[in-house]
């Protein structure tokens, strides 16, 4: 998913297990059919995980109070990592209809670079999610204009990824899978993005301890940057393996055929939040119950429908 060892001349049907070679007529392994019930199994878990990003989308945009700077991270999160869940698969239903399963490599290549584009938005806004909670805390007085202009660094964030997804397309068309550039940098990527959330959450116990502080409507926020970065460490550690015994070729197969593991736990992240949310927030817990036409206090209810700075809106119809 996230790599692959091929050489230019190589085919991806070669070495994905979780894909269905074309014209092949070769009896199936015992792996074989474990690749195609695991992928079976990954459809209503996809499905959930889409169903729980599209909640988290409907909650944020519908009620002011959710409609803030810090959940803007926790929206752009869900955005893309529907779109992880689905490029991969949208690929293949493409290539099945359009291009009789047959595509020349250095253009699979590229497409598959989208991936890693999600998933890269993916760690940056997990991650900010729980940083800027954090800073708010730390350095309120940062966060006059910021509160306003936030959405240039979102337009920075879109750009930066975008710049290295169109580096490593290039390198794609050049070099088709044997330059291993856009799974390199992702992985560096992730373990700064993870070392900085880890840092930042240390420097909050520490404070807590030591000042009694504590910030109760936003605690959250970094403790499901903790919790969602370390549900990705399985994902890269895997695909790390794959590169050291690339050469290997009975234990990368078995990486290969295991390693949707790591992918359910990275498919289930936004599940993971949901829960999350529901048991740590009462605003979105109130919106979730909502949702779901599950009794809500009124109070709630209007708290729902009043920003932040107390001002209120109209209740919805």
């Amino acid at each position: 998913m996230l790599n692959s060892n091929m050489s230019p001349d190589e085919s991806p049907w070669d070495e994905n297990p979780h894909v269905q070679k074309p014209n092949s007529t070769s009896g199936k392994s015992a792996l074989d059919y474990l690749g195609l019930t695991t992928d079976y199994l990954s459809i209503p878990l996809c499905a959930g995980a889409i169903l729980a990003n599209l909640l988290l989308i409907t909650v944020i945009l519908k009620y002011k109070r959710l409609k803030n700077r810090t959940n803007f991270y926790m929206l752009n999160f869900a955005v893309f990592h529907t779109c992880y869940i689905i490029s991969t698969p949208l690929f293949y239903i493409v290539l099945d209809l359009f291009y009789n399963s047959e595509l020349e490599v250095h253009w699979y290549c590229v497409w598959i670079r989208v991936e890693n584009f999600a998933i890269g938005l993916i760690l940056t806004f997990v991650g900010g999610f729980g940083i800027d909670a954090f800073f708010e805390k730390i350095r309120p007085s940062w966060f006059g204009k910021y509160e306003r202009r936030y959405l240039y660094l979102f337009s920075f964030f879109y750009f930066s990824h975008f710049l290295m997804y169109v580096t490593a397309a290039s390198v794609c068309l050049k070099t088709g899978f044997s330059n291993n550039f856009s799974f390199y940098f992702l992985t560096t990527y992730y373990f700064v993005i993870l070392i900085s959330v880890l840092y930042v959450n240390y420097k909050e116990k520490k404070m807590e301890t030591n000042f009694k502080l504590s910030t109760p409507n936003k605690a959250y926020a970094l403790n499901i940057s903790v919790i969602i970065l370390l549900c990705w460490i399985p994902l890269f550690i895997f695909y790390n393996l794959m590169n050291i015994f690339k050469n290997i070729q009975k234990v990368e197969h078995i990486l290969w055929y295991t390693a949707f593991l790591p992918e359910y736990l990275a498919y289930c992240c936004s599940i993971i939040i949901v829960c999350k949310l529901w048991k740590s927030s009462k605003h979105f817990r109130a919106a979730f119950r909502k949702v779901f036409r599950r009794p809500v206090l009124d109070s709630e209810y209007d708290e729902l429908n009043v920003n932040e700075n107390g001002e209120e809106i109209s209740k919805p119809l």
